[in-house]
């Protein structure tokens, strides 16, 4: 069975889509359309479904990267289907049916492979709030468990010491904290001149609420990342 962790975030993530209208997207394959709700345009509803991923998938795949998966992300990946997730600073890769295994594949290759799976980083998504490149899991520092930090290489920075940058200090913590992202519609982390300016105290107790979830990471050293969109706990 999967990690709860893994599980409260990926179910949380996926009542956010629901609540928010957001579960439409062009080129659901037929396996996953929600048929309860019409189309529009080329605009299709879908659903999850339980993942066809195997161990054998898995091993592939690590065995072609030559990284080692993070235990919660073999349980992510073998949970169920879907085509997005929460983008609270990441964008996950889409895990769709049949195509989730090569799209994984292009990922390690789609950038600068020297720089990113060849020293140990593996790839999973994006950068969501300033597109700034994949976001990774550090399998260079691993804990007993086999977690690991979660960084993010930065296009713009090559060869300068803020090429590869911290997100979470590990797996766990970042589906903890994804988790109170996804469990509150209110986008805390960012906050615009055009924003509701009344918003803001609760923006701060959230973003408070997800910092606290990864003291060692998003709410100590990483700290600045999170709290340079406009938002700054009390």
């Amino acid at each position: 069975m999967p990690s709860p962790v893994v599980t409260t975030f990926v179910d949380a993530a996926l009542s956010q889509l629901r609540r928010l209208g957001l579960m439409q997207r062009p080129g659901v394959p037929d396996s996953m359309r929600d048929n309860s709700v019409p189309p529009s345009r080329d605009w299709i509803a879908w659903k999850p479904i339980p993942s066809t991923a195997s161990d054998a998938d898995l091993d592939d795949l690590e065995r072609e990267a030559g990284l080692t998966f993070p235990p919660l992300y073999r349980d992510l990946l073998q949970y169920v289907h879907y085509v997005q997730l929460t983008e609270t600073g990441i964008r996950f890769e889409r895990h769709l049916p049949q195509e989730w295994g090569g799209r994984l594949r292009e990922t390690y290759n789609q950038y600068c492979r020297d720089r990113i799976v060849d020293v140990g980083l593996l790839p999973f998504g994006s950068e969501s709030l300033m597109d700034a490149g994949p976001v990774c899991f550090d399998t260079n520092h691993r804990t007993e468990t086999g977690d690991c930090p979660v960084v993010f290489w930065d296009h713009e920075w090559i060869g300068t010491a803020k090429e590869v940058r911290p997100m979470f200090s590990s797996v766990a913590k970042m589906f903890e904290c994804l988790t109170v992202a996804a469990s509150n519609d209110l986008g805390f982390i960012s906050h615009f001149d055009d924003d509701d300016p009344k918003l803001i105290p609760q923006k701060q107790k959230l973003l408070a609420e997800f910092l606290r979830c990864d003291p060692a990471g998003a709410g100590g050293p990483v700290r600045d990342y999170w709290t340079c969109w406009g938002v700054t706990p009390a």
